[in-house]
């Protein structure tokens, strides 16, 4: 056994790419958040499954991290209080779970999707 101080044994690195799943999936668990669609020339691509991770990039320096997400939020939900939600959430796993600090997180909101419940019409 080592008589040094287990604080001063070694560090430890936290990769950007695991603070982006992170805060990726992250967005998953806040309701009415969801992966944006994918885009091709300024037009959405299909649409995301419920389980998709939102688009993140972070950059970690030290233990301080800044995180970019780009979500779409769910019409009618309110945009400003489910992107708030988003950064709570991420704030708070990414603290949980990495021991990351982080200094803030950006959040774009690129769609609005509505609900996809098709009604049968009567002739």
């Amino acid at each position: 056994m080592s008589d040094t101080d287990p604080g001063e044994r070694g560090r430890l690195h936290i990769a950007e790419r695991v603070v982006e799943r992170v805060a990726g999936y992250a967005v998953t668990l806040v309701p009415d958040a969801t992966a944006a669609p994918r885009r091709v020339l300024g037009r959405s691509m299909g649409q995301r499954d419920e389980e998709d991770e939102a688009k993140v990039s972070a950059e970690v320096h030290g233990g301080t991290a800044s995180v970019h997400a780009t979500i779409a939020v769910r019409w009618p939900a309110s945009v400003r209080a489910v992107a708030q939600e988003v950064r709570t959430r991420i704030r708070d796993d990414l603290t949980h779970i990495t021991q990351v600090t982080v200094d803030h997180v950006d959040i774009d909101v690129v769609s609005l999707p509505a609900e996809t419940t098709r009604t049968r019409r009567v002739r």
